[in-house]
Protein backbone atom coordinates (compact mmCIF):
# COMPACT_ATOMS: atom_id res chain seq x y z
CA UNK A 1 0.00 0.00 0.00
CA UNK A 2 2.70 2.52 0.62
CA UNK A 3 4.84 1.43 -2.05
CA UNK A 4 1.31 2.08 -4.64
CA UNK A 5 1.39 5.83 -2.75
CA UNK A 6 4.89 6.23 -3.37
CA UNK A 7 4.66 5.85 -7.37
CA UNK A 8 1.82 7.54 -7.37
CA UNK A 9 2.97 10.91 -5.37
CA UNK A 10 6.10 10.37 -7.99
CA UNK A 11 4.56 10.23 -10.75
CA UNK A 12 3.02 13.29 -10.59
CA UNK A 13 5.36 16.18 -11.25
CA UNK A 14 5.54 14.36 -14.64
CA UNK A 15 2.23 13.55 -15.18
CA UNK A 16 0.99 17.28 -14.01
CA UNK A 17 4.00 18.86 -16.44
CA UNK A 18 2.85 16.74 -19.47
CA UNK A 19 -1.31 17.42 -19.18
CA UNK A 20 -0.83 21.25 -18.08
CA UNK A 21 2.08 21.92 -21.04
CA UNK A 22 -0.72 20.57 -22.88
CA UNK A 23 -3.62 22.69 -21.62
CA UNK A 24 -1.25 26.12 -21.22
CA UNK A 25 -0.06 25.74 -25.35
CA UNK A 26 -4.26 25.34 -26.42
CA UNK A 27 -5.02 28.13 -24.40
CA UNK A 28 -1.93 30.54 -25.70
CA UNK A 29 -2.81 29.78 -29.14
CA UNK A 30 -6.82 30.10 -28.28
CA UNK A 31 -5.85 33.27 -27.22
CA UNK A 32 -3.60 34.67 -29.80
CA UNK A 33 -6.03 33.41 -32.30
CA UNK A 34 -8.93 35.74 -30.68
CA UNK A 35 -5.83 38.78 -30.07
CA UNK A 36 -5.87 38.24 -34.32
CA UNK A 37 -9.94 38.70 -34.32
CA UNK A 38 -9.87 41.09 -31.96
CA UNK A 39 -7.47 43.20 -33.92
CA UNK A 40 -9.12 42.45 -37.78
CA UNK A 41 -12.40 43.46 -36.15
CA UNK A 42 -10.70 47.07 -35.27
CA UNK A 43 -8.25 47.10 -38.72
CA UNK A 44 -9.13 49.78 -41.31
CA UNK A 45 -8.30 48.37 -44.36
CA UNK A 46 -4.94 46.05 -44.86
CA UNK A 47 -3.07 48.85 -42.59
CA UNK A 48 -2.08 45.90 -40.25
CA UNK A 49 -1.12 43.39 -42.31
CA UNK A 50 2.45 42.78 -40.73
CA UNK A 51 0.73 43.38 -36.88
CA UNK A 52 -1.98 40.79 -37.48
CA UNK A 53 1.00 38.53 -38.74
CA UNK A 54 2.95 38.88 -35.82
CA UNK A 55 0.18 37.68 -33.50
CA UNK A 56 1.98 34.62 -32.41
CA UNK A 57 2.89 32.18 -29.50
CA UNK A 58 6.36 31.19 -28.71
CA UNK A 59 7.34 28.52 -26.56
CA UNK A 60 9.00 29.72 -23.45
CA UNK A 61 12.24 28.80 -21.08
CA UNK A 62 10.21 25.34 -20.00
CA UNK A 63 7.69 23.02 -20.80
CA UNK A 64 5.00 24.85 -18.68
CA UNK A 65 5.77 28.69 -20.32
CA UNK A 66 4.09 29.55 -23.61
CA UNK A 67 4.75 33.24 -24.51
CA UNK A 68 1.44 34.95 -26.41
CA UNK A 69 3.00 38.01 -28.42
CA UNK A 70 1.84 40.28 -30.78
CA UNK A 71 4.70 43.63 -32.72
CA UNK A 72 7.84 42.68 -32.62
CA UNK A 73 10.55 42.64 -35.60
CA UNK A 74 7.10 42.64 -38.12
CA UNK A 75 5.90 45.74 -36.90
CA UNK A 76 9.40 47.68 -36.08
CA UNK A 77 10.19 50.53 -38.46
CA UNK A 78 11.91 53.91 -38.66
CA UNK A 79 9.80 57.02 -36.74
CA UNK A 80 11.11 58.93 -39.56
CA UNK A 81 12.75 58.10 -42.81
CA UNK A 82 16.10 58.82 -42.42
CA UNK A 83 15.75 59.43 -38.28
CA UNK A 84 17.59 56.11 -37.22
CA UNK A 85 15.31 55.53 -34.55
CA UNK A 86 12.95 52.51 -34.35
CA UNK A 87 9.67 52.53 -33.22
CA UNK A 88 7.48 49.21 -33.10
CA UNK A 89 4.33 50.26 -34.19
CA UNK A 90 2.55 47.70 -32.34
CA UNK A 91 2.95 49.71 -29.65
CA UNK A 92 1.21 52.95 -31.04
CA UNK A 93 -1.61 51.02 -32.22
CA UNK A 94 -2.32 49.31 -28.83
CA UNK A 95 -1.60 52.33 -26.51
CA UNK A 96 -2.01 54.91 -29.33
CA UNK A 97 0.10 58.40 -30.01
CA UNK A 98 -0.24 61.85 -29.62
CA UNK A 99 -1.44 61.66 -33.51
CA UNK A 100 -3.58 58.25 -33.24
CA UNK A 101 -6.15 56.75 -30.69
CA UNK A 102 -5.83 53.79 -28.94
CA UNK A 103 -7.10 50.73 -30.79
CA UNK A 104 -6.20 48.18 -27.88
CA UNK A 105 -6.52 44.62 -28.80
CA UNK A 106 -4.03 42.61 -27.03
CA UNK A 107 -4.45 43.20 -23.36
CA UNK A 108 -7.98 43.98 -23.50
CA UNK A 109 -8.75 40.44 -25.13
CA UNK A 110 -6.38 38.53 -22.49
CA UNK A 111 -8.68 40.36 -19.31
CA UNK A 112 -11.71 38.83 -20.78
CA UNK A 113 -10.14 35.50 -21.29
CA UNK A 114 -7.99 35.26 -17.87
CA UNK A 115 -10.68 33.79 -15.96
CA UNK A 116 -11.49 31.45 -18.79
CA UNK A 117 -7.85 30.13 -19.07
CA UNK A 118 -6.91 29.97 -15.39
CA UNK A 119 -10.39 27.62 -15.04
CA UNK A 120 -8.93 25.39 -17.76
CA UNK A 121 -5.59 25.36 -15.83
CA UNK A 122 -7.73 24.24 -12.42
CA UNK A 123 -9.44 21.62 -14.55
CA UNK A 124 -6.54 20.20 -15.70
CA UNK A 125 -4.87 19.86 -12.66
CA UNK A 126 -8.05 18.63 -10.84
CA UNK A 127 -7.70 15.94 -13.56
CA UNK A 128 -4.20 14.70 -12.93
CA UNK A 129 -4.81 14.37 -9.34
CA UNK A 130 -8.40 12.22 -9.59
Amino acid sequence: MADDIDEYLQSLPDKLVERLSDVLREQAFRLSDAQREALRALEQSAETGALEASCTVAPGANDLEYIVQAGGDMTTKEVREGSGVEYDYSEAFEHGTSRQPARPFFWPTYRAMKDDIQEAINDAVSEVLK
